[in-house]
């Protein structure tokens, strides 16, 4: 009597390619042989098991998720235009993809990582199934991800002063949401007036691979007390590539290129940052001192 039933396949790399074809094609349903992990229009029974779907809804919040990581402005504004559509979303998300050869391989790979997570669960429930060990999705890591993702050059002050120009714009016009008008432009001449007598600076900057810039953080080189030091006086990420983690690699990319020169003391001085990036700021080693606070009487 054969114990075919009590086995599952492995879970090898043709076959989670096999199953990511069949889940591509939505229009016919399709069969794992639980023992080879063979698919095909097999029956579905004790000895087979209906491919994870992928729905229209699960491809359509792929695309929105995929759109959050493109950091070609222009790109980024196609992909956009696309989603908004009506009737053809996908198609014209495709069409606007074709037209960029680097964004079409980088969302086949995004979508192969995000089925792998539905095949992998779905994979665990046949185990579970048949009483089995399951065996969890494959962890990601994510530092690894993000340094591909993103290119985080360090540039000079000569360098870098035509992107500094509209993110301290950006930055003005921001500041007067969170800051009473007076301290956001005090903050804002002060930080200019530091920039404009720096002779040296250093910065790191997330490029957008058009010319401008994602996100940037300024350092500037000081001496005091016949001891030099680097200070973070701005540090400042796009509103739509915020929450990515981009704000602490800007930091930890600017930290290392100070410690490559032999600078060990990196001071963070700005007041305008977001309050919530404090919480990051232990895990690059920096250590809150001082206070800067204000009230107003109306």
């Amino acid at each position: 009597m054969s114990d075919r039933g009590a086995r599952v396949f492995e879970l090898s790399e043709k076959t989670v390619e096999q199953i990511v074809f069949a889940m591509e094609d939505q229009e016919h349903a399709s069969f794992v042989d639980l023992e080879s992990g063979e698919v095909g229009p097999g029956p579905e029974g004790e000895l087979y098991a209906r491919a994870p779907t992928w729905s229209s809804r699960e491809g359509f919040k792929l695309m929105e998720e995929f759109l959050s990581s493109v950091r070609q402005p222009s790109a980024r504004r196609e992909l956009s235009s696309a989603l908004a559509r009506g009737r053809g979303v996908f198609k014209a998300f495709k069409a606007v993809l074709a037209e960029h050869e680097d964004l079409e391989r980088a969302f086949r790979d995004f979508k192969i990582r995000a089925m792998r997570l539905t095949i992998s669960s779905w994979y665990d429930e046949l185990r579970e199934a048949k009483g089995l060990e399951r065996l969890g999705p494959e962890p990601e890591d994510v530092d690894e991800l993000l340094a591909s993702d993103l290119d985080i050059k360090i540039l000079g002050l000569d360098e870098a002063r035509r992107l500094l120009g509209p993110l301290f714009e950006e930055a003005e016009e921001e500041s007067v949401e969170s800051l009473p008008g007076p301290v956001a432009v005090f903050e804002l001449e002060r930080l200019k007036a530091d920039v404009a007598a720096a002779k040296d600076a250093i910065c790191a900057v997330a490029d957008d691979s058009e010319g401008g810039a994602l996100g940037l953080a300024l350092g500037l080189r000081t001496v005091a007390a016949d001891r030099g030091f680097g200070r973070i006086v701005f540090l400042r990420v796009r509103p739509e590539f915020r929450r990515m983690g981009l704000a602490t690699a800007l930091l930890g990319a600017l930290t290392k290129a100070f410690e490559d020169e032999g600078i060990n003391l990196v001071m963070l001085d700005s007041a305008l940052l977001p309050p919530e990036l404090g919480k990051n700021l232990a895990a690059l080693g920096f250590v809150s001192y001082g206070l800067r606070a204000l009230t107003r009487q109306d």
